[in-house]
């Protein structure tokens, strides 16, 4: 019974890696399975002796995250395709929502000069990102594919941007999908997992961000975890730094075939979904030192 529940908790979190704002890590707080999962990650490769009580924990959780993950991008890439708009007005009021989610996570959030200087360098982090993704995609026409994701640039540009959101899926308040939606290969990569039902694989799309993401995991888990037990203000500042980097990045420019309602009632409800489900998590974090 344990697995099972596990593996239902890993679908949770494999669906926090589709849709940005719904952190992972917020994800797994809200479960009470976050310091066991950081705890399993961070020491898998050093605690050699407790390999079999990692692996009782991880294989059902990994489980679960990949069946939530390949439902998840089944319906988004559907979204994505027919409403566009809507669907980035959805995850921009996921985004707005996480805001007060994070800014609650330590009791201490007064500005100060090393706190602003935190969030500029998120949001500085971002516009970055988008930046490189501009530079590297000029070739590719107006947006990155599957057939470019299968050339060496789009590999190699794919394992960065999934190595960063790996990191990003172990802090709280930040989450893989929004790194991959901010690095502009969030579509392509829901069409490669959505081909996965008519058992259709495309390899190179699918692996390398895998294996770059689970190194990412492995990579960031101590190093973010350090950091925020040593100063939780100002990494939670640079986390909202890059939250409101991706919603300026994210905000539809234009409507196309989408309605202005239809945008305004697609953001109030990843406001509300945001808001919903940060309360519990962030009253959790406000523990911490």
């Amino acid at each position: 019974m344990k697995r099972i529940v596990l593996i239902f908790k890993g679908m949770a979190y494999g669906i926090t890696h589709i849709l940005p704002g719904l952190g992972g890590a917020i994800a797994l707080i809200l479960m009470g399975i976050y310091e066991p999962f950081v705890d399993a990650v961070g020491n898998l490769f050093i605690q050699r002796h407790r390999w079999r009580e990692f692996a009782a924990f991880l294989i059902p959780l990994g489980i679960g995250m990949v069946l939530g993950i390949l439902l998840a991008a089944i319906v988004f890439e559907r979204l994505l395709a027919d409403h566009p708009a809507a669907t980035n007005a959805f995850f921009v009021g996921l985004l707005a929502g996480a805001v007060p989610s994070v800014w609650r996570m330590h009791r201490d959030m007064r500005l100060s000069k090393a706190r602003l200087g935190a969030s500029s360098l998120g949001i500085i982090l971002v516009l970055g990102l988008r930046g490189l993704e501009a530079y590297l995609r000029a070739g590719h026409g107006q947006k990155w594919t599957l057939e470019a994701l299968n050339e060496p640039m789009g590999v190699a540009y794919n394992g960065l941007v999934s190595f960063l959101a790996g990191g990003a899926a172990v802090t709280p308040g930040l989450d893989g999908s929004l790194v991959l939606i901010v690095g502009g290969i969030y579509e392509p990569l829901l069409q490669a997992i959505s081909a996965l039902k008519n058992l259709v694989i495309y390899w190179w799309p699918i692996l390398t961000t895998a294996i770059c993401t689970l190194i990412g995991i492995f990579v960031f888990s101590k190093l973010i975890d350090t950091l925020i037990k040593r100063s939780p203000s100002v990494a939670y500042y640079g986390v909202l730094g890059m939250i409101l980097g991706s919603i300026y990045v994210l905000v539809p420019r234009q409507r196309g075939a989408d309605s202005l309602i239809l945008l305004l009632l697609a953001f109030a409800l990843g406001l509300g979904l945001a808001l919903w489900l940060g309360k519990e998590p962030s009253n959790a974090q406000q523990s911490q030192p």
